[in-house]
């Protein structure tokens, strides 16, 4: 639902757009900046070729050592292999010779295979189409120099003139990759003079570098050598890509981490929409599951201009490979007719130039093992503590206020659940045996749902204004209930109170994006600052905060550019404001980067259900549980409400329950609302006995790891958890039993500890 509603939004602000551009003209961002813009001010400490001592010899020398592993580094080609100690077991960037030999590629492929850094590039800024090169077809200079902790490894090309370096140690448990930006560079495009003064493109030496890979084929595997095991992708919750699957496939999984970027967008052609529906990471992780090994990747910096890009065997090569994919140059559409959209693609001249890091783990098992690396990873990076196991669970309730509906005479306010409404559902349900109670009051502002933010101030009158809400507030704590009101502080739909040039983020263009449909940063944070005061005063618990932590837009803004890396760091500084200022904070969105103590999750990711995948497995509830609280989608949105309960159930979560006190044909042709069934009278009975059902499961669960997943068979699994309790799950049309128990079709159960 949280989808088809923004890019309703969007879709509708970029048609204001479309009529205002067509008034102001087109502007382009490089034009107007002569290649120059302040989005990427990296501090990195940073020491030069010059003061490091480079190393002699050829072939693999061994680069660093702990206790768990060794890195050995190729000197002639830069390639890695890391060796688990514990088992032997060691992992390549390049594949082996035997591997090889089985390869049917072309000459550029097969050195797309062998080597350690690839890139993508055109030979100008307009050019549509790129291409691929690497360090090994560009016959590159690699020199190896000794760090304080392991080794830097620098490339330069000798073809088109990139240089390229990476530094590599092992830390944590497992091996750390920077790439500095100092390092990067390319030619760009490269002018000639004729003897009669003509000036033009000298193709040959111009490179202009779209987007690079580090290390594209650790851990690749051919399946026709018979290996067993996976490629992990973070799609939806996660997905595994099985090496001997037979399913045909005939492109890559390419996913970009947190989303697009809209501020690459425009409002005339097909880009929007594609944009919106192309696969989303919330977790920058991959990996590769094989012969009872592991290997984890965590983008760690830069993730925001990175894209999680995977290959089965067939596709481009013989190999499955999966690696991250690093922009390097933005590409957008030049508008040279706003009224018809005409244009072309272009790519920036300026380039990201910002810290990079992808920090790699090693293990054996599956990917339940890969979930607890992560786990521990996010833990200390967040500084994450766990749940409280002691709380009673609480019943989650989303509460319908009301919305409007336009009409030739003016607009009416439909009123859906009053204040004292709302007081009479949570009194039912208490007298009736629940206990605690989150409850999310949406459509509670000025024009209810249809709220033009930022104006959202006062309470909508029909009802019960701002006092109404003050009464219910205190009504819900006697209740033993906590009240939060559903926000959108990212989101901007009316232009009074601000200034559209100053306050919202701006296209690549230079424009507002999509006519200041998205407040920036500083707006942002100003806000909620100024509304602060108001939601204490009502004395709600906290936010359900629908804009920031959801979506991420690098602001082209010409007199405050801020990048994307800038705006996730602006965002989850607002969300920690809110956790001091109330104790917690909910979130529509389940991106990693909003990960703190006091958030609770609404929804997870969901999947795209690409062909290619062969999988889905819940990594990321397995990461999350008994130290971020989630939920696993609203049961009223459910196509089907048995089956996908159950599958929440599975995943260690629970789900809410969407309500209003007058039927829901109400709002049928109200502006904004979309709801199915949510007539509190019509579900209340019903709901109150999944509660009881599913009580018993969320206090023995509350607060626990996961340590343990299995499928049992197709529809059947079993979620352990650390204090030994264990979930059963037949979501199945059959009854399931094996040597000592017997599971009714679409039920669960609640398994005594071992």
């Amino acid at each position: 639902m949280f989808k088809k509603k923004l890019l309703k939004i969007l879709i509708t602000a970029v048609c204001l757009a479309a009529v205002a551009g067509a008034v102001v003209g087109i502007r382009l961002l490089n034009a107007s900046k002569t290649g120059e813009i302040s989005l990427y001010s990296a501090e990195e400490a940073f020491v030069p070729n010059e003061a490091l001592t480079a190393l002699d010899g050829r072939g693999l020398q061994l680069a660093d050592e702990n206790d768990q592993l060794q890195l050995w580094v190729n000197l002639d080609d830069g390639n890695i292999q890391v060796v688990n100690k514990e088992n032997g077991y060691v992992w390549r960037s390049a594949p082996t010779d035997e591997e090889m030999a089985l390869e049917k590629s072309n000459k550029l492929w097969t050195n797309n295979l062998r080597a350690p850094i690839l890139f993508t590039y055109v030979q100008e800024v307009s050019a549509a189409n790129t291409k691929y090169s690497n360090t090994l077809t560009e016959e590159a200079r690699v020199t190896v120099y000794r760090m304080d902790k392991g080794v830097r490894v620098y490339f330069e090309l000798q073809v088109h003139k990139v240089t390229f370096a990476y530094e590599a140690c092992l830390e944590d448990g497992g091996l750390s990759v920077s790439i500095p930006s100092a390092l990067v560079s390319d030619p760009g495009e490269v002018y000639k003079t004729s003897s009669s003064g003509r000036v033009s493109l000298d193709k040959d030496a111009s490179c202009v570098m779209a987007e690079f890979y580090l290390f594209p084929n650790l851990g690749a595997t051919r399946s026709d050598m018979g290996i067993e095991g996976a490629l992990f992708v973070p799609d939806g919750t996660g997905a595994l890509i099985d090496f001997q699957s037979r399913k045909f496939v005939n492109s890559q999984y390419v996913a970009s981490v947190y989303g697009a970027d809209m501020a690459l967008a425009n409002g005339f052609d097909s880009t929007l929409r594609s944009e919106l529906e192309k696969s989303q990471v919330a977790f920058p992780v991959y990996g590769v599951i094989r012969e009872g090994n592991t290997l984890m990747a965590v983008v760690d910096a830069g993730e925001t201009q990175a894209s999680v890009v995977a290959s089965r065997a067939g596709v481009q090569t013989g190999f499955n490979t999966v690696s991250a994919r690093f922009n390097y140059r933005m590409k957008y559409k030049v508008i040279t007719n706003s009224s018809t959209g005409d244009g072309y693609l272009n790519y920036t001249s300026f380039a990201v130039k910002e810290p990079r890091r992808v920090k790699y783990l090693f293990g054996t098992g599956d990917w339940v093992g890969m979930a607890g690396q992560y786990r521990d990873y996010l833990r200390e990076k967040y500084a994450l503590t766990p749940l409280s196991a002691d709380a009673e669970p609480a019943l989650q309730l989303n509460l319908v206020g009301g919305d409007i509906e336009s009409g030739m005479l003016g607009d009416t306010f439909i009123p859906m659940t009053t204040f004292d409404q709302a007081g009479k559902i949570l009194t039912w349900l208490r007298e009736n045996g629940v206990g605690p109670m989150d409850v999310t009051y949406s459509g509670w502002a000025k024009r209810g749902e249809s709220v033009e933010y930022p104006d959202r101030f006062p309470v909508a009158g029909p009802l019960g204004g701002n006092a109404g809400l003050k009464a219910f507030s205190e009504k819900a704590k006697e209740l033993d209930a906590k009240v939060y009101l559903r926000d959108n502080h990212l989101r901007l739909q009316r232009s009074q109170g601000l200034s559209v040039g100053r306050d919202t983020v701006h296209n690549i263009q230079g424009y507002p994006l999509f006519g200041g449909a998205f407040a920036n940063s500083a707006f942002m944070a100003s806000s909620y600052e100024k509304s602060k005061k108001q939601y204490q005063d009502y004395g709600i618990t906290g936010i359900q905060e629908e804009g920031a932590g959801a979506l991420l837009m690098t602001d082209y803004a010409l007199d405050a550019a801020l990048s994307r890396q800038g705006a996730m760091s602006a965002q989850r500084d607002m969300l920690r404001e809110m956790v001091q200022d109330f104790g917690t904070v909910r979130l529509s969105s389940g991106n990693a980067y909003t990960l703190m103590n006091g958030v609770t999750l609404t929804r997870l990711p969901s999947s795209s259900y690409l062909t290619m995948l062969d999988e889905q497995i819940p990594f990321y509830p397995l990461v999350l549980h008994g130290m971020v609280e989630y939920l696993a989608g609203d049961y009223m949105d459910f196509y089907e409400q048995r089956s996908q309960l159950l599958h929440a159930i599975s995943l260690g979560g629970s789900v809410s329950f969407t309500f209003s006190w007058e039927n829901t044909e109400k709002l049928a042709y109200s502006d904004t609302a979309a709801y199915y069934s949510t007539a509190f009278e019509l579900w209340r009975k019903d709901v109150l006995a999944i509660w009881q059902e599913i009580l018993p499961y969320l206090r023995a669960t509350k607060g626990q790891k996961i340590v343990g997943f299995v499928t049992l068979k197709s529809g059947v699994t079993e979620t352990v958890y650390e204090n030994g309790f264990r979930v059963l799950v037949n979501n199945t049309d059959e009854v399931y039993s094996n040597a000592s128990i017997s599971l009714a079709a679409r039920s669960f159960r609640l398994l005594e500890r071992r």
